[in-house]
């Protein structure tokens, strides 16, 4: 049987996927940034999208900032598919050994955000535009979210293996080494603002927040909650990074930009005000980084940090929603959110970091009255 042009490409193609066992090598820094740059286009693009839906603006599956979300996507993993052959041709590389440290994930989710596209497409066309809530829970949605985080975290990744394998560092400025990583962390918020928007009270209008926080509705400490669930969350954040990296200063603040537009996207851009609060909270987490050092890991740290994270920064966010609406939280809930979130914050410090003692101390025990028997016991059976 003859062997046709298409038998031998399959063939080339299975030998691509087959794994040459080679060791895997790790991105260059200028790789990893132009990675993170085709992924700001790319989120970009989401950005659009969701101020799409937040003003109303007539939608089907073919607009423009679906147009600016999708070629980002495929200009994202054409990129990295490119980095992927760039190893093949030059060291014969094949398989998971052509793909570097940190963009093994992403090789799941191009494939997984390209199939829930086309589910999305079909979604939109068939049932129709998801409204409201709807939109954070859709499964064509949650695919896309899934496969654009596996995507766009790879440069961050990429720096986590690096440095949990003692890699030499490339002889480049460190700030210019960690602009990539903190610019994927700040893609990977992006998504995680956009699909936990219930509990990032910066998603909302400050009218919907003082008219919570007035009440009588259900859910009133609806916002109260976002803030101690938005604490525990940018807390998190920084215990990640300071427990493996020794971070430059500017780099939360780098990784907040996209996050804190984000945040204003959902609500329509509206209102501003909410945008640089949790702009400047990130360059407050730049300052008491460099101040407290938390991955010292000290408990005395992670808990100064807490406070003086939370305390200023809700402070700042309730004085923002009153000074919008000129309808001011009740006294106690704008003296007392800042501190419980700070008393959460605290708690999950200590969650984090508990108590750890380097010698047990013994319970004192009393004496027996049968030990000194016992012990002439002893004695005498010695003697015989």
């Amino acid at each position: 049987m003859a062997v046709t042009p298409l038998d031998r490409l399959l063939e080339y193609k299975m030998h691509l996927l087959t794994d040459s066992r080679q060791p895997r090598v790790f991105a260059a820094w200028w790789q990893d940034l132009i990675t993170a740059a085709f992924a700001a286009w790319f989120f970009g693009g989401l950005i659009l999208d969701v101020n799409a839906h937040a003003r109303n603006w007539a939608e089907s599956f073919f607009t423009w900032w679906h147009l600016a979300f999708y070629t980002g996507y495929f200009a994202t993993a054409a990129w990295i598919a490119w980095i992927c052959v760039r190893a093949h041709r030059a060291d014969g590389r094949t398989g998971m050994a052509a793909v570097p440290h940190g963009y093994g994930p992403a090789m799941i989710g191009i494939p997984l955000f390209l199939v829930s596209g086309v589910a999305d497409m079909v979604w939109h066309e068939v049932l129709g535009v998801e409204t409201s809530l709807a939109i954070l829970f859709s499964p064509s949605h949650l695919g896309l979210a899934a496969g654009g985080i596996l995507i766009v975290a790879a440069p961050w990744l990429s720096a986590w293996r690096r440095e949990a394998l003692a890699a030499e560092p490339e002889p480049v400025p460190f700030e210019a080494r960690m602009a990539a990583p903190a610019l994927s962390l700040g893609f990977v918020v992006t998504a995680l603002v956009l699909f936990l928007a219930y509990l990032v009270p910066y998603t909302n209008s400050p009218f919907a927040v003082a008219a919570a926080l007035q009440g009588p509705h259900a859910f009133d400490g609806l916002p109260l909650a976002g803030i101690v669930a938005t604490t525990v969350l940018v807390l998190a954040l920084a215990v990640l990074a300071t427990g493996r990296f020794r971070l430059p200063l500017g780099f939360f603040t780098v990784a907040f930009v996209y996050p804190s537009i984000m945040a204003g996207a959902y609500a329509g851009f509206a209102y501003g005000g909410y945008v640089w609060v949790f702009l400047l909270s990130g360059v407050w987490l730049d300052f008491l980084v460099w101040l407290v050092r938390p991955e010292l890991r000290r408990r005395r740290d992670l808990l100064v940090l807490a406070g003086a994270w939370a305390v200023p920064v809700w402070a700042a966010f309730l004085i923002a929603t009153g000074s919008a609406t000129d309808a001011w939280p009740a006294v106690e809930i704008g003296l007392g959110a800042p501190i419980v979130a700070a008393a959460v914050g605290g708690l999950f410090m200590l969650v984090v970091q508990p108590e750890r003692r380097e010698v047990v101390r013994q319970a004192p025990v009393e004496p027996s009255p049968f030990d000194d028997v016992i012990a002439r016991a002893k004695a005498m059976t010695e003697n015989r």
